[in-house]
Order: structure tokens, then sequence, then C-alpha cells
């Protein structure tokens, strides 16, 4: 009874030590968007906060003035009726640009083969929570 119960211990023992070899990882991206500029211009940042700790920031300017009103009427839904002014479709191309650089983002790491687990937002930051389970080892 006594061997029975120390080698049920070991294998408690070795089966812990292995589940912490293949831990889970974790990964961070939160955006973070200043309110639009009077000069018509949104500033944001994407950070990545990895798994090791390690820190990466990409920071991007769009500005609503550089868009043709040519480009901005091809990107309205025609089904839609749009009674808006151009100031506000231009505000509007300018903040989807954003939204596309952050999606772009979140597909890039969804094809690395990291889960989207968690989203907050508090304020104009948005946290994603990423995990990615370590293979399985034989």
């Amino acid at each position: 009874m006594f061997r029975l119960i120390c080698l049920l211990g070991l294998l408690l023992l070795v089966g812990s030590a292995r589940a912490q070899q293949s831990a889970t990882r974790y990964l961070t991206l939160v955006r973070e968007a200043l309110p639009e500029q009077p000069s018509g211009q949104y500033q944001s940042s994407l950070t990545v906060i990895g798994p090791d700790g390690s820190i990466k920031t990409e920071e991007f300017l769009v500005d609503r003035n550089v868009a043709s009103k040519k480009v901005i009427g091809a990107s309205i839904t025609r089904a839609l009726a749009d009674s808006s002014g151009w100031g506000y479709r231009r505000s509007r191309y300018a903040l989807n640009k954003v939204y596309q650089i952050e999606t772009n983002k979140l597909n890039e790491l969804g094809a690395q083969g990291w889960v989207l687990v968690n989203t907050s937002q508090e304020g104009s930051t948005v946290r994603y929570l990423f995990r990615q389970d370590a293979a399985p080892r034989p």
C-alpha cells in the first residue's frame, strides 16, 4: 500500500512538471486612440505586450484631409442614403482607416496561432487578450 501511494505521488509530480513545460502563453494587444485633432488627424497606437514581457509599439497618424473627394465618395455604399456633409464623411473615412489597421493586426496575430480570449474597453483604449496553447510534448 505504501509503495502504491509513493508511485501515485511520483506520477502526480511528473504530471505536474510536464504540464508546466507545455504552459499556455498569453499576449496583450492595446489600441490607444486620441480624439481627433483640430487639424483633422487621428493619432493612434498599437502596443503588443509579448508573453516574455517585451513591448512593441506602432504609432500611426491618419489625416482625413489627404484623401480626395473621389476616394471618399467611392468608399460610401450607394445603397445607403447618406445626407451627411463632406467634413463628416472625411472624418468617418479616416476613422475607418484606423480600424482597418487594427483589424489587420488582429488578423496577423490570428494567423500566427493566437486565439482571442477577452476584449475590454476603457474610454478610447481597447485591450485584447490572446492565448496560444503550447504544442503537446511527447
